[in-house]
């Protein structure tokens, strides 16, 4: 059976009454979902996140919600975006017409020179960056530079905080001062719902009604499971504490081999070996790990935190690999 530390995902289940609740929701699947639900799902984000429910725009994954904001305000714009970027957002670009920017992220500590985007912001942009980056692991954007891009009337911001969670870092708070901002989250990562797929935009009245007419109908048990998850958050903020340990201890280990780790502020770790192709040899010794080759090159890539027997396996293989130099 394979170890999967490739898709950042929770490495166990989320407690019993969350599970439970989604059991019991299944027997309403010839239901359309409740209003009333959806509403009480959105009450509970907006507690949160600290921001009025009417800010909050939810939808069947952040990968969908990505595409359609991109789809939107892509028009008569050129498109920013980091290298390397989550994928979803390279490719929702990349299908647009619109030129396409990708503003270099360069070792050691991947973030965007912000003196490289003064020009470009004069003309109208649609910006699009995720912090922290993925698959870097990196805080990509100060404060400063944030309000320097959004300071730009004819600029639209989407910055992806998926892994806010492990990062503890936003920029939700400037949505009031800057109309042309917006913020996405999930509760696919820190919740550990990554099979509910329920991703949320946060949003002025500007970007908001944009999207008025676009509602998708969530299912029913992805609903529940994130009410739930929202009502019982203590075990995501105990994940997270345990996933900072093992982190820890994974960095030395690997360190310690002669492997290069870069800082992370999320559920994963980038890193680079001297050897070639280490997620194919991974692979074939049954755990899976990202690889990052189109992004970065073939000495790199990324390991989700697992449970600690699960990173003992990983960290048993690739040491097999790397004292062999060879598979």
């Amino acid at each position: 059976m394979n170890i999967r530390l490739n898709m950042n995902e929770m490495y166990k289940s989320p407690p019993k009454d969350i599970i439970n609740s989604v059991k019991e929701s299944i027997d309403q699947i010839n239901r359309y979902t409740p209003q009333k639900e959806v509403d009480l799902l959105v009450e509970h984000l907006s507690q949160y996140v600290k921001v009025p429910h009417e800010s909050i725009i939810v939808s069947s994954g952040s990968d969908l919600l990505i595409k359609e904001f991109i789809f939107l305000f892509s028009n008569n714009r050129h498109i920013i975006i980091a290298d390397p970027t989550f994928v979803v957002i390279n490719n929702s670009a990349q299908n647009t017409d619109s030129a396409l920017l990708k503003i270099k992220l360069n070792e050691p500590n991947y973030q965007i020179s912000i003196e490289s985007l003064v020009d470009e912001l004069k003309t109208p942009s649609l910006v699009v960056f995720d912090n922290p980056n993925n698959p870097t692991g990196s805080l990509i954007l100060t404060q400063k530079d944030i309000e320097t891009i959004l300071e730009h009337e004819n600029v639209i911001l989407l910055i992806d905080e998926a892994y806010y969670e492990f990062s503890k870092v936003s920029y939700v708070e400037l949505i009031d001062k800057y109309p042309n901002l917006a913020v996405l989250r999930t509760l696919s990562k820190a919740f550990g719902l990554a099979g509910s797929g329920i991703g949320y935009l946060i949003a002025g009245d500007l970007i908001r009604k944009k999207f008025q007419g676009l509602e998708i109908m969530l299912p029913y048990p992805s609903v529940i499971a994130g009410i739930k998850a929202l009502e019982h958050k203590d075990y995501m903020d105990d994940y997270i504490k345990e996933v900072e340990t093992e982190k820890r201890r994974l960095i030395k280990i690997v360190l310690d081999l002669g492997i290069n780790v870069y800082p992370s502020h999320t559920n994963f770790l980038l890193m680079k070996t001297e050897l070639h192709n280490i997620s194919e040899r991974l692979t074939e010794r049954g755990i899976l790990v990202h690889d990052t080759s189109n992004q970065l090159g073939s000495k790199y890539f990324r390991v989700t935190i697992g449970s600690r027997k699960e990173n003992d396996l990983f960290l048993s293989a690739l040491k097999n690999i790397i004292i062999n130099g060879k598979v």
